[in-house]
C-alpha cells in the first residue's frame, strides 16, 4: 500500500483533529501543526499513532512568514514531497464590526488568508514532487459566501479570500494534475461556537434549514473525501457542509 504524506494545519482540536484521525485510519503519514495548544496536538497525535500512523507535530504561527518558511524547509528535508495539504488552521473572533481594531483585522487576515497563501506558496513545490493523486483542501466558511453577519466581517473577508484563492490555485495547478478544493462549513459545534452564549447558539441553529449545528465529523468526512483519489475529477469546487443555508 502506498502511504500518503499529509500536512494538516490547526490539528490540536475540532475539525483539524478529526481530519487527522480519519486520515490516520486510512493509513496516511501525518505532519500536524498547531498554533498554541500543544497538549491538544499531542492528544491528536497520540490517537493517530494508536491507529498505526507515523506522526510529526510542529508549532506553527501562520502570522509569522519566517515560521512558515522554516516549517516548509523542515518538511522538505524530512519528507521531500507532500501528497495532500489540508489548510484548516484559522481564527474567528466574534467582534461586532464597529469594534474591530486595525490590529485585530490584521491578525485575522494574516492568519486565515495571508498565512494560508504563504504556506501554499512554499509547499506547492513539494506537492509537485509527489506522484499519484495530489490534493489540496482549504477550509473556508459559509460566511465567505454570504457575508459575516452571524460571525464577524474580518472573518468573512478572510474566508471569501480563501475561496477565491482556492479557485485561483485550482486553475494554476490543474494542468499538473494537482487538485485544489475548499470545504465551506456552516455553524459547526466546536470550541469556537461553544464560546457563544446559549441564546446566540440557539439563534444560529434556528436559522439552519436542518435545524441544528453540524458536527466536526460531518465536515471532516467532506475534507477526507476531497483529499482522496475518489474525488479525482473534482477541482476548483466548494463543498458546502452547512445544513442547507445556501438553498436557493
Amino acid at each position: 500500500m502506498v502511504v500518503r504524506r499529509v500536512i494538516v494545519t490547526g490539528a490540536s482540536g475540532g475539525i483539524g483533529a478529526e481530519v487527522a484521525r480519519r486520515l490516520a485510519a486510512s493509513g496516511a503519514e501525518l505532519w500536524l501543526t498547531y498554533a498554541s495548544d500543544e497538549a491538544g496536538a499531542a492528544r491528536t497525535a497520540e490517537t493517530c499513532r494508536a491507529a498505526g500512523a507515523a506522526v510529526r507535530t510542529t508549532r506553527l504561527d501562520l502570522r509569522s512568514i519566517a515560521a512558515i518558511d522554516a516549517f516548509t524547509v523542515e518538511v522538505r528535508q524530512a519528507w521531500g514531497y507532500v501528497d495532500v495539504v489540508v489548510n484548516n488552521a484559522g481564527v474567528c473572533p466574534w467582534t461586532p464590526w464597529d469594534e474591530i481594531t486595525v490590529d485585530e483585522w490584521d491578525a485575522v487576515l494574516e492568519t486565515n488568508l495571508r498565512g494560508t497563501f504563504r504556506l501554499l506558496q512554499q509547499v506547492v513545490p513539494l506537492v509537485r514532487a509527489a506522484t499519484g493523486d495530489r490534493s489540496i483542501v482549504n477550509l473556508a466558511s459559509v460566511a465567505g459566501q454570504t457575508g459575516g453577519i452571524a460571525t464577524s466581517i474580518h472573518y468573512a473577508a478572510s474566508k471569501g479570500g480563501v475561496l477565491a484563492m482556492t479557485r485561483s490555485f485550482a486553475r494554476l495547478l490543474a494542468s499538473e494534475g494537482i487538485r485544489v478544493n475548499a470545504v465551506a462549513p456552516g455553524p459547526i459545534r466546536t470550541a469556537m461556537t461553544d464560546a457563544l452564549d446559549e441564546e446566540r447558539r440557539a439563534g444560529l441553529a434556528g436559522g439552519v434549514p436542518l435545524g441544528r449545528f453540524g458536527t466536526v465529523a460531518e465536515v471532516a468526512a467532506a475534507v477526507v473525501l476531497l483529499a482522496s483519489p475518489e474525488s479525482g475529477f473534482t477541482t476548483g469546487a466548494t463543498y458546502d457542509v452547512n445544513g442547507g443555508l445556501l438553498i436557493d
